[in-house]
């Protein structure tokens, strides 16, 4: 079955003064991928991310959200239908858990149901298993913590009900499994695909390749500000792309009862 497009790139380049990190990529995510973005350090990764999501614009070329230009896009509107997990950052403020969250929901500020913007929270709390943690100060936390709360934030900005239909909206997560350890880390993953199920498009830029095999449809693999190609975990696999990209021989393993990848490099 072809599923819609949801997410498309045109000739997408990027500049910094005369520096162009980013140059000429095109890319279609269909509605409801989970799609990797990987690469190399200074590949770009991080880069196209923000062109997808909205915060940058491209220097040449055009990003379509749902067909529509994304630059066109009400910002609340956009807001409701997307939300960005950047990498961690500072809080520059005294603030409790909770409330970093509750940041989540700015979008539906005019909503006036107060219970249910709370409901949503509590649920968006007991997904990321940080329930006990939500009246403790943020700068308080570990890193893997906070992570957690940031996440939990990006989820409550999504919902428009718990456990709803999610068609149409898109989650963009930059390294979403950093700073966190091996249980928390396949926690969210396995979260994200039941997410995927209720119809939500993932778009995130990756480092461990494992997990990208193992969790994603669709890889994107950047190298040097350009594509380098598009492939599924089984063609990915298949192919030299890796190790020529990594610039490292690698041999690739999968175990047949969990699935999971193992990348062996070849020393």
């Amino acid at each position: 079955m072809i599923l819609p497009t949801i997410l498309s790139g045109e000739h997408l380049s990027y500049a910094v003064g005369h520096k162009y990190l980013l140059t000429d990529i095109d890319l279609t995510v269909p509605q409801g991928t989970f799609a990797a973005i990987i690469g190399p350090n200074g590949a770009g990764k991080t880069t196209l991310l923000n062109l997808l999501d909205g915060d940058n614009k491209p220097t040449a070329g055009k990003v379509f959200f749902g067909g529509e230009v994304l630059s066109s896009i009400d910002r609340l509107q956009l807001a409701q239908q997307r939300a960005v997990l950047p990498q961690l950052g500072q809080v520059p403020f005294a603030v409790i858990a909770r409330d970093i969250i509750a940041l989540g929901r700015e979008p539906y500020r005019y909503d006036a149901r107060q219970n249910h913007n709370r409901r949503i929270i509590e649920h968006c709390m007991e997904q990321m298993d940080i329930v006990d943690l939500a009246n403790n100060h943020y700068s308080t936390l570990s890193g893997g913590e906070q992570h957690r709360v940031q996440i939990a934030r990006t989820l409550a900005q999504i919902y428009s009900e718990p456990d709803a239909d999610l068609s149409g909206k898109i989650l963009f997560l930059d390294e979403p499994t950093n700073h966190l350890d091996i249980r928390h880390q396949y926690s969210l993953m396995q979260l994200l695909k039941q997410l995927q199920k209720a119809g939500l498009t993932i778009i995130a830029v990756m480092h461990d390749l494992s997990l990208t095999l193992q969790f994603a449809e669709q890889i994107i693999l950047l190298n040097k500000g350009k594509k380098f190609g598009d492939y599924s975990p089984q063609s990915l696999v298949k192919s030299d792309a890796l190790s020529k990209v990594y610039q490292m021989a690698m041999t690739i393993r999968r175990d047949k009862d969990s699935g999971r990848y193992l990348l062996i490099p070849d020393l």
